[in-house]
């Protein structure tokens, strides 16, 4: 979807209105339209600036939210929008802000007011959020392993990720003053059985895990089940408001951009 592009349009439809009417009027109309440097279209409240990130306006047109319009005391950090993550990889260009669906959105607030409650000296850390499926597919895709060892680390696109409907987060917790994140006992998108929810009994009792990293885990699990968030056994980090099926029939997937954005991407170039 180029943004740009249609509103290009709707500006030459505007002008060729406006030279199909009488005379005087086109005069006037002309001159006002001469006179605009850019042209704005307000779309479901959505305002589109040209300035703005082009994966952002995307977003923003398929109904998500800004976590952090919501909540600004919530922090973020997208790693995909980095090279530290597990891919080594920018993925999202130009985004800075995390998106989530509008309902998700405000039960991570409820994560954030039980936090609070328990320790006003942390908060939420985002590490990701809504991903579109055509970046879960250029993850997919850039992963040079067998189908069933792929899928231990990224979601198969062609089923779609909950992160593709606007329904997941990659989330820890964090000091609100310093903005430093606690100590899991494993990074983020670290692969290894240190990272699994499922293993750190296993872990504490072989000195792999110490008992505060492991209470931190669980104050996060505490923090998102506020939301009604249950994580998965194999991420510490990774949350899901909603199974698959349920996501299909309530949202609907967050296609994105192609494949030739995907390449333009691996070039360094942005959305």
């Amino acid at each position: 979807m180029n943004i740009r592009f249609l509103i290009t349009l709707f500006a030459l439809f505007l002008t060729c209105l406006t030279n199909c009417s009488t005379e005087e009027s086109a005069s006037g109309v002309t001159e006002d339209l001469l006179k605009i440097d850019s042209v704005h279209v307000e779309m479901d409240t959505v305002l589109l600036i040209d300035s703005i990130c082009a994966l952002e306006e995307y977003l923003l047109l398929e109904g998500m939210v800004n976590i952090q319009q919501l909540d600004s005391t919530i922090l973020v950090d997208l790693k995909y929008s980095t090279e530290d993550n597990f891919m080594h990889k920018d993925m999202y260009g130009c985004l800075e802000n995390c998106y989530l669906q509008p309902d998700v959105a405000e039960r991570l607030m409820l994560c954030q007011k039980y936090l609070k409650k328990k320790d006003s000296t942390l908060t939420l850390l985002i590490y990701d959020g809504a991903r579109p499926r055509s970046v879960q597919q250029y993850m997919w895709d850039l992963l040079d392993m067998p189908i069933n060892e792929k899928t231990k680390f990224v979601s198969n696109p062609k089923k779609g990720s909950l992160h593709n409907f606007g329904a997941a987060l990659d989330v820890t917790l964090a000091n609100t003053e310093t903005q430093v994140a606690l100590d899991m006992g494993a990074e983020y998108d670290q692969i290894g059985i240190i990272s699994w929810p499922i293993k750190e009994k296993i872990m504490l009792d072989s000195d792999l895990l110490t008992i505060e990293q492991v209470d931190n885990r669980k104050l996060l699990r505490r923090s998102m089940r506020a939301g009604k968030f249950f994580n998965i056994q194999t991420e510490w980090w990774h949350f899901n408001a909603c199974y698959r099926d349920s996501a299909y029939i309530k949202y609907q997937i967050i296609e994105g951009l192609n494949s030739i954005d995907a390449i333009n991407l691996e070039k360094g170039n942005q959305y």
